[in-house]
């Protein structure tokens, strides 16, 4: 059954506000996931569903300044998924911004009981990869300690707003995913820069980390989902006109506008 609060609070548009945290009586990640899980019934009721998951806080310096040692994750709604060129609408955010990642399409099922010990193997599952763009709205309370923005984004679905997807990589085995050199101009203007081995010295390896999260719980993740790897740059926000482009070499490029 969906919250109520939760879901009202979502499709509002505010700010989220400290009182979402206290309201479900959140204390810790456990807490928090367990409202996150509420977030399927969001998606089915309004989104088309689960298509995937996205990775959060991927790197030392964002794990640091949560007080975490691991990344954190959320799920993607199948109808938020777009493709290179498309055109979002600045008044359907608070705040909307973007981050630069790397998409994977699990090409074979991945199973609860499935042994997946290290990147190498979860490759083998992976069909294709493709440079995207994160969709976020920036909905926390700035006020917030640092704790509590962690419990609310977990319970939130990390912000997530959707993806934008360049072009799907078949061939992508011989692409050396650390070496990935990654940068994000908005109206043309460089605002930022990262490299794949910015995201736990791999992209794969937080992914890694979500399938044994998930088969903790007797989860797996089936066949066609998308995961996104977690950013290689810090969140940018964009404004009304804004043309926002992340290049990632090999990998190609995608471009969105705010309208």
């Amino acid at each position: 059954m969906t919250d109520c609060c939760l879901e009202e609070t979502y499709l509002a548009k505010g700010m989220y506000m400290a009182e979402l945290v206290h309201s479900h009586d959140v204390t810790d990640l456990e807490g928090a996931y367990q409202v996150q899980s509420l977030w399927g019934d969001i998606l089915d009721k309004h989104f088309g569903g689960k298509i995937g998951y996205k990775l959060a806080y991927t790197t030392s310096v964002m794990q640091e300044r949560v007080g975490l040692d691991s990344p954190a994750y959320g799920v993607l709604a199948k109808d938020k998924v777009y493709y290179e060129g498309h055109k979002l609408y600045s008044a359907d955010y608070y705040k909307l911004g973007f981050e630069a990642e790397i998409a994977v399409k699990i090409g074979e099922s991945i199973g609860p009981n499935e042994t997946i010990s290290d990147i190498q193997q979860l490759g083998t599952k992976i069909s294709m990869i493709a440079p995207a763009f994160e969709v976020i709205d920036a909905r926390a309370d700035p006020n917030l300690s640092n704790e509590e923005r962690l419990l609310l984004s977990v319970m939130c679905n990390i912000f997530n707003e959707g993806i934008v997807l360049g072009d799907w990589i078949e061939d992508w085995k011989n692409i050396d995913l650390t070496a990935v050199d990654c940068s994000m101009s908005i109206n043309d203007e460089l605002v930022g820069e990262g490299k794949g081995s910015d995201v736990m010295g791999n992209p794969l390896n937080p992914c890694l980390w979500l399938v044994n999260q998930l088969q903790s719980s007797g989860q797996g993740i089936e066949k066609d989902m998308i995961i996104i790897t977690g950013s290689m740059i810090s969140p940018k926000m964009a404004v009304e006109g804004d043309v926002v482009n992340i290049d990632m070499s090999e990998l190609g490029s995608v471009n969105t506008l705010v309208i």
